[in-house]
């Protein structure tokens, strides 16, 4: 099915400022930083916090359960742009070697929940009209990540871009790929007409010469 212009320019907007978004947040984290001290929040959204960073893959894995029993075609594509984008995060984690907010480690850009859980609510949202209730559930674990003082913002920010440029750029090459396996297939089928219709032609000839015989 051939997408409308206004779907493409929506599309494109939306990758441009995903890239520029992931470019910012680069710069950023290349930046020298210290330790901070945690946000002041209530005990209990600390803990909540930490529980949603702790167990969010069995979302995605109840999640995916589900979309694969709605549509098995869904499956290849999460597992691909997962893989994907786990080797992405592991790269820039340490080509960067960002410095956490606690100053512990430096692998703090980009956020790999954060990264994988907009990666999956990307590949949700193409392939369901209610996968978009998916980037909520992400931007909840991206804000647990800063809660809990495991991440900066910017490592968010960047991861949530990192995720969607990933599962958009795995459907078009997926899209572009079937387009062109769709525009080859039929080709034999008006050569087959053709043929056929130049047999019709010659057989309508061959009864009007011998016609002409009689």
């Amino acid at each position: 099915m051939r997408r409308r212009p206004a779907q493409l320019r929506t599309k494109s907007v939306l990758s441009f400022v995903a890239i520029l978004t992931f470019v910012v947040a680069t710069i950023l984290a290349i930046l020298p930083k210290s330790p901070t001290e945690p946000p002041e929040l209530p005990q209990i959204v600390r803990k909540v916090a930490g529980e949603i960073g702790g167990k969010y893959w069995w979302a995605l894995v109840i999640g995916g359960v589900a979309a694969v029993w709605f549509d098995r075609r869904v499956l290849w594509r999460l597992i691909l742009t997962l893989l994907v984008a786990q080797l992405a995060i592991e790269t820039l984690k340490l080509a960067v070697g960002e410095m956490r907010p606690d100053g512990r480690f430096f692998n703090s850009f980009p956020s790999g929940h954060t990264t994988a859980s907009f990666a999956y609510a990307t590949v949700m949202s193409l392939h369901f009209r209610w996968g978009w209730l998916w980037f909520l559930f992400a931007a909840i674990v991206g804000l647990s990540r800063i809660a809990s003082h495991a991440h900066w913002w910017h490592d968010v920010v960047g991861g949530a871009a990192l995720g969607y440029i990933i599962a958009t750029g795995i459907h078009e090459l997926a899209h572009l790929n079937w387009r062109k396996i769709s525009d080859t297939k039929p080709s034999s089928v008006p050569e087959q007409s053709e043929h056929l219709g130049s047999s019709e032609q010659l057989r309508l000839q061959g009864n009007q010469n011998a016609g002409q015989g009689e």
